[in-house]
C-alpha cells in the first residue's frame, strides 16, 4: 500500500526509530469493507465498431489496484460485468455472440456479460456454487483476475434493418459480496457496489 507519511515502525517510546515516511508502507487491510478502494482496483476500457449489421463490443477489464486476484478471500465474493447496446429509440439490441452471466448472477443471469468467482462444489451434495468451504469442496472454476492480469471479452449485437443515427453500449461491473440465493436465503440486503461502468455513443451506417 503507498506511505501515509508515518516516520516510525514503532512508537518512540518502545524504542521506535524515525525513518523518511516514503520509505515506510502503509500496512492498512481495507478489504471489500472499503468502496472506495473496490472501485479503484478494475479499470475499464469499452470499444465498438459496426461490421455491416452488427456491432462488435469490446470490453478490457484489468487489475491494476489490487495486488492479488479479485474478488478474492470469502468465496461467496464475486464481480458481474453487464453489457448493453440499444439504438436510437431505446431498442435493446440482441446478442448474437458473446458470454452471458451464469445462472447463478442473479438477477444478471442471461444478460450479455461475465462473472467472475472462484466456484466451490460441495463434493458429498454436489451442489454448486457454494460458500462453505469448511466442508470437503472442490473448484470448478476460476476466472478471477489475477493482479496486474487482463480480461478481454467480446459481444455481437444485431442491427434492425430500420437502424439509424446512434446505438448507445453501456457496460457496468458490480461487486456482490455473496452470491444471490444465498443472501435471498438468509434475508441479508447486501446491495451490489459499482466498481465501473462506461458508455459510449457510437454512429452507425
Amino acid at each position: 500500500m503507498p506511505p501515509t507519511g508515518d516516520t516510525m515502525f514503532a512508537l518512540a517510546e518502545v524504542g521506535g526509530l524515525e525513518h523518511p515516511p516514503e520509505s515506510i508502507p502503509s500496512h492498512l487491510q481495507l478489504g471489500a469493507v472499503d468502496v472506495n478502494l473496490l472501485q479503484n482496483t478494475v479499470e475499464m476500457t469499452l470499444d465498438a465498431e459496426q461490421s455491416d449489421q452488427q456491432v462488435i463490443v469490446t470490453v478490457t477489464l484489468e487489475n491494476t489496484g489490487a495486488g492479488h486476484h479479485v474478488p478474492t478471500d470469502f468465496p461467496g465474493r464475486h464481480m458481474i460485468l453487464v453489457v448493453r447496446a440499444m439504438d436510437q429509440t431505446g431498442q435493446t439490441l440482441e446478442l448474437v455472440h458473446g458470454p452471458t452471466v451464469p445462472e447463478w448472477g442473479g438477477p444478471q443471469a442471461g444478460l450479455p456479460g461475465q462473472a467472475f468467482a472462484k466456484i466451490l462444489r460441495d463434493v458429498v451434495t454436489g451442489e454448486r456454487p457454494v460458500v462453505s468451504y469448511w466442508k470437503q469442496t472442490q473448484i470448478v472454476s476460476d476466472n478471477r483476475i489475477a493482479a496486474l492480469e487482463s480480461d478481454i471479452s467480446n459481444y455481437t449485437f444485431a442491427l434492425p434493418a430500420s437502424a439509424d443515427g446512434e446505438v448507445q453500449i453501456a457496460a457496468v461491473l458490480t461487486f456482490r459480496r455473496v452470491f444471490y440465493s444465498v443472501s435471498e436465503l438468509r434475508g441479508w440486503d447486501m446491495p451490489d457496489i459499482t466498481m465501473e461502468e462506461a458508455v459510449l455513443q457510437m454512429p452507425i451506417n
